[in-house]
């Protein structure tokens, strides 16, 4: 509650503007979740989604928010829309099986099928219902361009005896012909913001590469990263569940906004 109070002192000494009007969506460690607005205020009352055992992940959406939850039981994981005004969760019939992503306009899903061993990426339209699939690599975290139109892959080695089935992860388009790059490590989903993938790594670094692999800057955000989102040039970035801070997108000039460590984790708008 004091990082909640600080943040809140924070925001009143800065004052408000425009850009400080938006609302974000936080995670709770109860797997609740709720919205607040850059002011300071809550803007829903706490939000209980129904038949969910855990929430597994926020992100925005075109009107709105996206949750990714995992049902009761360790069951599928499945998608709700939350609405302006009322935010109240809507089911969307996604049930998949690992890896469940949305696209911010709500017409696209990708998720993952199959064993770890011998996977299948699934892409639905969820206006029409049909599904195309391709065999892939083992998916670690799967991330679409704020459009829609491109699907970016972090993909992982088979687990076996010569890899520690966790590293290196690489990048790659779905359908491209080259991968954009593969790293040791990423600490959160990387973001694609227009022309740059937004890539979180140790020691609280945001490396921005081009689409065909190029880095272009370097950004140091104020603590170890748990989850990076963007609206318009700004960065909202969640640090190891113990702030969360703005700022604009090639970095400097961070914001807290407010937080309460002891029941916030993760939050995106």
């Amino acid at each position: 509650m004091k990082r909640l109070l600080v943040g809140l002192a924070l925001m009143a000494a800065t004052g408000s503007s425009v850009e400080w009007q938006a609302v974000f969506l936080v995670k709770h460690r109860d797997h609740t979740v709720r919205v607040y607005d850059t002011g300071g205020d809550a803007v829903t009352g706490v939000i209980r989604l129904p038949g969910v055992g855990r929430v597994l992940r926020v992100a925005a959406a075109a009107d709105g928010f996206h949750v990714v939850a995992e049902a009761v039981e360790y069951g599928p994981d499945t998608a709700f829309r939350l609405r302006p005004p009322r935010y109240e969760p809507e089911p969307t019939g996604i049930r998949a099986a690992h890896g469940l992503a949305v696209t911010r306009d709500g017409t696209r899903a990708a998720y993952v099928t199959g064993t770890a061993e011998d996977p299948t990426l699934v892409i639905r339209d969820l206006r029409t219902g049909r599904e195309t699939t391709t065999k892939s690599d083992p998916v670690m975290r799967l991330t679409w361009t704020p459009d829609g139109r491109r699907l970016l892959l972090s993909t992982i080695p088979i687990c076996d005896d010569t890899s520690d089935c966790l590293f290196p992860e690489t990048l790659r388009f779905l359908g491209a012909d080259r991968p954009v790059k593969t790293f040791s490590t990423i600490t959160a989903a990387p973001v694609v913001a227009g022309d740059r993938i937004l890539v979180p790594k140790r020691g609280g670094i945001i490396e921005h590469y081009s689409h065909d692999g190029r880095l272009l800057r370097r950004v140091r955000t104020p603590g170890e990263i748990a989850q990076i989102s963007v609206r318009a040039d700004r960065l909202l970035v969640a640090i190891a569940g113990d702030r969360l801070v703005t700022g604009p997108l090639d970095g400097g000039d961070w914001r807290e906004l407010p937080w309460d460590a002891g029941t916030m984790e993760a939050a995106a708008w």
